[in-house]
């Protein structure tokens, strides 16, 4: 992909910090669900889903299928945990929790919106 104006990188940089503000609502919620995680406040999850994001492009740069998602999963894990101090198995679950709480939040929205799901059969 190459960026033929300034514009087109301003676009690409608004939309990202957009993706990673609601990430990091959606990572915040989920932490709050355990009651010994730490450094909780908006500024440390925004640093982290930014890590996240970082992880992710790094990882699926020089690898890719299963491999890069199970590699970049791991570290993505470590990384919650470390940061948050909850152990390896919250911060699994701490991903599962963001992950599902932004599909309840867009399928309410979706109907709150009437937008309707097009599902093609298989």
């Amino acid at each position: 992909m190459m960026f033929q104006t300034i514009e087109e990188i301003m676009w690409l940089l608004i939309l990202y910090l957009i993706f990673l503000v609601i990430m990091a609502i959606f990572l915040s919620i989920a932490l709050s669900f355990f009651k010994k995680s730490r450094h909780t406040n908006f500024g440390n999850v925004f640093l982290t889903a930014f890590l996240i994001v970082v992880t992710y492009f790094v990882i699926f740069w020089f690898l890719s299928g299963w491999l890069a998602w199970i590699v970049a999963l791991i570290i993505v894990w470590l990384l919650i945990s470390v940061s948050h101090n909850i152990g390896f198995l919250a911060a699994i679950v701490v991903t599962i929790l963001a992950f599902l709480i932004y599909v309840l939040v867009a399928i309410l929205l979706g109907m709150i919106l009437g937008i309707t799901l097009i599902v093609i059969p298989f």
